[in-house]
Order: structure tokens, then sequence, then C-alpha cells
């Protein structure tokens, strides 16, 4: 068998040869050469006209200059295309905003509850309410005093209702659905 195929193999190298074109560029043609006209550049196009130097002179190196404090300070300094009288402006309007805010609250008004609601569990039909109140979790009851300020009365309506203890005003905490 392996004479078979190495008699083949003879066979269709002869074959190759044989029938193989005669000259070797009938594949691949000659390269040719192109040219090309280029455009001769000199200073005078290269450079604006203000900057090119005078005919026969050359170009001049200079060393680099230092900068000055000033410069250097403001180097990376924050860049703003607003001028900064309207900045001023707006600042002056929103405090005076915040200043009418705070005088139209009514003194005797409860502050906003300091609670958030964060879950419920019911155990044996009991519900617990899990609220936090700055960094600290508080666990709620209906009839807890909370924060020394604030007793928890229950839910009416599917809100969490408050009442502040100093002022004996009722407040709301709107929890959406409890089930």
């Amino acid at each position: 068998m392996k004479k078979a195929v190495l008699g083949g193999a003879a066979v269709a190298t002869l074959l190759a040869a044989l029938f193989a074109p005669e000259d070797e560029g009938s594949i691949v043609g000659p390269a040719t050469a192109t040219t090309r006209q280029v455009e001769r550049v000199t200073p005078a196009t290269v450079l604006p006209d203000a900057a090119a130097p005078a005919p026969g002179r050359p170009l001049a190196i200079h060393p680099r200059r230092a900068l000055d404090d000033d410069e250097a300070a403001t180097l990376f300094a924050k860049q703003s295309w607003q001028p900064d009288t309207p900045k001023k402006i707006m600042l002056d309007q929103q405090a005076a905003q915040a200043t009418r805010t705070v005088a139209a609250v009514d003194a005797n008004a409860p502050p906003p509850l300091p609670f958030q609601f964060l879950g419920r569990f019911v155990d044996e039909g009991k519900a617990a309410y899990f609220l936090q109140a700055g960094d600290r979790n508080v666990v709620a009851r209906p009839g807890d005093t909370l924060e020394e300020r604030y007793r928890f009365d229950g839910v009416v309506q599917g809100a969490l209702q408050f009442t502040y203890l100093p002022l004996n005003q009722k407040q709301t905490l709107a929890v959406g659905d409890l089930n």
C-alpha cells in the first residue's frame, strides 16, 4: 500500500512538472515603477506670513520661557465661561429664598419626622415596624415612645401615625402598601 501511495505521488509530481507554465512571470506580473509630481515645500508655504523667516536667513531656535509665579499658580486653575456676577446674584437669591422659607414655617408646627420606614414584621398577630432614625435602627410597636418626643400610634389608612409629644400634634409617615 505504501508503494502505491508513493507511486501516485511521484506520478502527480511528474505531471505537475510537465504541465507547469514555462515563463515564471505569467502568474504575477513584473513590478512597474510609477512617478508622480511632488510639490516642493518651502518654509514660506509651511509657516504663516508673520512667522516666515526672511529669504536666505535660517530659522532661529529660542529657549523656553520660564513661567513666573502668577502664571504657574493659574496653570491648572478652574476655568469658566460664565462671569462671576450672575453666580453671586443667584447665590444671594437662594440665600434669601431659604430665609423666607424658614420664616414661613409656623413656630407651632412640629419638626419633620426623623424616621424612615424600613419594614414590618408580624409575630403571633402583633406587628412590629422597623424604622431608621438618623444612623440608628428602631423597632416600634403601637404605643411605644420613640426618641423621647414621639409616640407611635399605629397604622392609619396605610400610613404610620405618630404624635409629637411636646405639641401633642399628629404626624403621618406614608409607607405605601403594608401587605
